[in-house]
């Protein structure tokens, strides 16, 4: 009896240490496809004020440009680094440079607004641009998936396995939300709204409508692959054209702007008549001409491929 009740015991034993060990596997696994919703869930540095404005209308607009620069921060967490930066700007501004206080409030809003604005910019495009390279590669890794036999998904997944970063991780991403049963086109246009890319709008649009309507998808994505890497050629060919405008287009507005500091710096109050009457006329007439002269250099510099 004593013997029986041993051997019950170690059975039952055993079976509870499988069912825990195949039930740790299994919450390994939902954790590693809600690993990236993990972090995007993560509380705000600035605490309960930074969490509110997180779930507010206005930072939705701030975060969606955030995502799309690559930038793992809150939009909390941004607006309290410009708000740093305006405040640092504010102090320089009055002890370095003896400004006004209301010519140190204008430029430091203008320099801390304008410097964000760039810097989201330029990371966007670099980010897009890492993902330009990438997307002939991907065409043809997925045109080489569907001459195999192999679905889509199978193909998205091949690309996130072999590719790097920024496609790679996306397109695992994408995997993980085609298996917990996302529709195939919301997450297509998921991923087509986190990148400001032209190239990514035509690879998008052209698997979904083959997705829908039917198609050979292999030989459109093979001939798409030859067209994106003919595109970033002549691109590369225009930037290096009008790299020199571009470059004239940005310093312009900023050397008038840093020449009237250095003034400032070495003889006092320097400043002081641009707030007469006919100084700000002065003043709007110089930012007139420098605001059209940008937009010209811009126009003229701005080639459609």
């Amino acid at each position: 009896m004593s013997s029986g009740a041993t051997i019950f015991s170690l059975c039952l034993s055993i079976y509870y240490f499988l069912y825990y060990k195949n039930t740790q596997k299994t919450k390994k696994r939902v954790e590693d496809w809600f690993e990236g919703e993990a972090d995007k869930e993560r509380k705000s540095a600035i605490l309960l004020i930074g969490d509110k404005y997180d779930r507010s209308e206005m930072a939705q607009e701030l975060q969606k440009k955030l995502i799309q620069a690559d930038i793992s921060l809150k939009p909390s967490e941004y607006m309290g680094i410009c708000f740093f930066l305006f405040f640092a700007i504010l102090f320089s501004g009055h002890f370095l440079f003896k400004l006004i206080f209301v010519i140190n409030l204008t430029l430091a809003y203008f320099i801390v607004w304008l410097g964000s604005k760039m810097f989201l910019k330029s990371r966007q495009n670099k980010l897009t641009e890492r993902l330009n390279q990438q997307l002939p590669e991907i065409c043809r890794m997925m045109s080489n998936t569907m001459k195999a036999g192999l679905t889509i998904p199978q193909g998205i997944e091949m690309v996130g396995k072999e590719l790097k970063a920024p496609a790679g991780p996306e397109f695992q991403s994408m995997v993980q939300q085609l298996r917990l049963g996302t529709n195939f086109e919301e997450v297509m246009g998921n991923f087509r709204e986190r990148f400001v890319s032209k190239e990514l709008n035509i690879f998008v649009s052209t698997v979904l409508i083959q997705h829908r309507v039917g198609g050979n998808l292999a030989e459109v994505l093979s001939i798409m692959a030859e067209t994106l890497e003919e595109r970033a050629r002549v691109n590369k060919e225009v930037d290096t054209v009008t790299a020199e405008a571009k470059f004239i287009a940005l310093i312009l507005p900023i050397m008038p702007l840093m020449m009237a500091l250095m003034m400032n710096l070495f003889i006092e109050r320097f400043l002081n008549p641009l707030f007469t009457k006919w100084g700000l006329v002065l003043f709007a007439i110089f930012i007139s001409m420098q605001f059209l002269a940008y937009l010209v250099i811009k126009k003229i510099t701005t080639i459609r491929v």
